[in-house]
């Protein structure tokens, strides 16, 4: 054993003739990464396909719930069934698209953080678009009924999420709010909806 050398996992160990061990930790070799953003590519184009397979997936469910002449011959525990795989589906991506854009620098919180009301407001109109379907925003008779406000109250937090860049809405479009503030930066909804 007197001056033997063993590697063991990436270190060396020398034993020495008065049976001290001393350590002398040797970096292994590492090349470097020609290309330090391989892996966030390799997450980002994984991501990509997932998105893609669930999309054709949900195109294929939907143009069978779609066709009445199925669904009029289903079984409606199966059709039931078809139809909360389909939002399912949806709500993944739309978890997915979030995900996305986490990280990314067009996905940072807008200066200034929203109120709690605005809070609330931007996660049920975020929650309220990845829930149905057709991907629209809620109504203002929508956002009426949960927040049990009037018109002019809820035409007002619309024009102030807007002026703070919280969401963008489409004018002389119905239903067309867009939330600009990334899902990952928005509070939990405090209580649950149901269309």
């Amino acid at each position: 054993m007197k001056g033997q050398r063993c590697n063991n996992s990436g270190s060396e160990y020398k034993v020495s003739v008065n049976a001290r061990v001393e350590l002398r930790a040797m970096s292994p070799a590492r090349t470097p990464n020609p290309d330090p953003n391989a892996e966030a590519r390799q997450r980002r184009n994984a991501t990509a396909k997932a998105k893609k397979l669930l999309r054709e997936g949900m195109a294929r469910l939907q143009a069978v719930l779609d066709d009445r002449f199925i669904i009029d011959e289903t079984p409606l525990e199966a059709s039931d069934a078809m139809q909360l795989a389909a939002d399912a589906l949806h709500a993944a991506l739309h978890q997915l698209d979030a995900a996305d854009s986490i990280g990314r620098p067009g996905a940072t919180a807008p200066a200034g953080a929203p109120t709690r009301q605005q809070g609330q407001f931007l996660a049920y109109i975020s929650e309220y678009v990845a829930a149905n379907r057709a991907g629209v925003a809620p109504s203002h008779a929508d956002l009426q009924s949960f927040f049990n406000l009037t018109p002019p109250s809820v035409n007002s937090m619309l024009v102030r999420l807007e002026r703070c860049g919280f969401i963008r809405r489409v004018p002389g479009k119905a239903r067309a709010i867009e939330v600009l503030v990334p899902a990952a930066y928005l509070p939990q909804l405090e209580r649950p909806f149901k269309f």
